[in-house]
C-alpha cells in the first residue's frame, strides 16, 4: 500500500474525530460555543469530502464541498447576528 493512500485514511478518520469533538463542544449552553462548534463541523466535513473525493475519483465533491463552506460561512454569520448571547 502507498504511504499517501494510508496518510489520507487517517486524515479522514482525525478529521471524523475532530467532527465528534466539535458537536461535544457545540452541545454547551453558551451560542458562542455552538457557533464555533457548527463551523468546525462543516470545514471538517468539507475537507474530508474533498480527501474523499480524491480518494475515489468523484469529480463534483470538489463543488460540493466549495458551497459546504460558503454556505456555512453565511450561515454562521447570520446566526451570530440573530442570535447572539443574551
Amino acid at each position: 500500500m502507498d504511504i499517501l493512500l494510508i496518510s489520507k485514511y487517517l486524515l479522514v478518520i482525525a478529521l471524523m474525530m475532530m467532527m465528534l469533538a466539535a458537536l461535544r463542544a457545540s452541545a454547551y449552553k453558551s451560542t458562542s460555543m455552538g457557533l464555533l462548534g457548527s463551523s468546525v463541523v462543516v470545514v471538517a466535513f468539507a475537507v474530508a469530502l474533498l480527501v474523499v473525493g480524491d480518494l475515489y475519483n468523484i469529480t463534483f465533491c470538489r463543488d460540493i464541498s466549495l458551497a459546504l463552506v460558503l454556505f456555512g460561512f453565511v450561515g454562521t454569520v447570520a446566526f451570530a447576528i440573530v442570535g447572539g448571547d443574551k
